[in-house]
């Protein structure tokens, strides 16, 4: 295994080509492509980069034999500013809705411990997955950028690069009663649905009325 140098590299691979291969067969020529890479470069500091474009490079040349085009899935990031409330919302509605069709992640600009037991009751309440509620903080990416990023009561651009900054007004569920909550969850899932559909994603069938009221 390659080390937390190459996580990032490790998780836009997954990101884009999941779809296509077994994510053993990924690590393990990533693995192969850093060792090689590592042995043969002078210059240590672009290595992600020369990693992730050679990887790249053989994952689509082995997709195009089998397959007449590769799509990487289109990546969402929902940004808020405690994450534990509206991001991670966002977040799990959107897993719910589009699967493994959309890399989605969730960030806080200052994350607090744990996540509003309101949020998770809503969730879990409309059959909503809470496996993919995580925490985070802003990760510097030079990588790539998220095809979309979603601000919610976050006035400045957050350090992380996107192709699209799009700003939903949605209240924040902190200290809501669960009724309040439910009407906040409602509006996200909407953005939501209206989301996907800018990105040619129809939600799955077993998601459709994910919504109690």
């Amino acid at each position: 295994m390659t080390g937390d140098r190459f996580a990032i590299v490790r998780e836009d691979l997954h990101r884009r080509y999941g779809q296509h291969f077994e994510a053993d067969m990924i690590d393990d020529l990533l693995d192969r492509t850093v060792a090689e890479v590592s042995a043969r470069a002078r210059i240590k500091t672009y290595l992600p980069v020369l990693v992730e474009r050679e990887v790249s490079e053989v994952l689509e040349q082995l997709a195009a034999k089998s397959a007449p085009q590769v799509v990487a899935r289109p990546e969402v990031l929902y940004v808020c500013q405690r994450n534990a409330g509206r991001s991670q919302l966002a977040a799990c509605i959107t897993h719910h809705l589009a699967g493994d069709r959309v890399f989605v992640r969730s960030i806080g600009l200052d994350p607090e411990d744990g996540v509003d037991p309101n949020v998770l009751a809503v969730l879990e309440e409309r059959g909503i997955s809470t496996e993919h509620v995580y925490k985070a903080t802003i990760i510097p990416r030079t990588v790539h950028r998220a095809e979309v990023v979603v601000l919610m009561g976050v006035e400045e651009l957050p350090a992380v690069p996107g192709h699209r900054y799009v700003y939903w007004n949605i209240g924040d569920p902190a200290g809501r009663g669960i009724e309040t909550v439910r009407r906040i969850a409602d509006e996200v899932e909407a953005k939501v649905r209206e989301l996907l559909h800018e990105l040619d994603v129809e939600p799955s069938e077993s998601a459709s009325g994910a919504s109690v009221n």
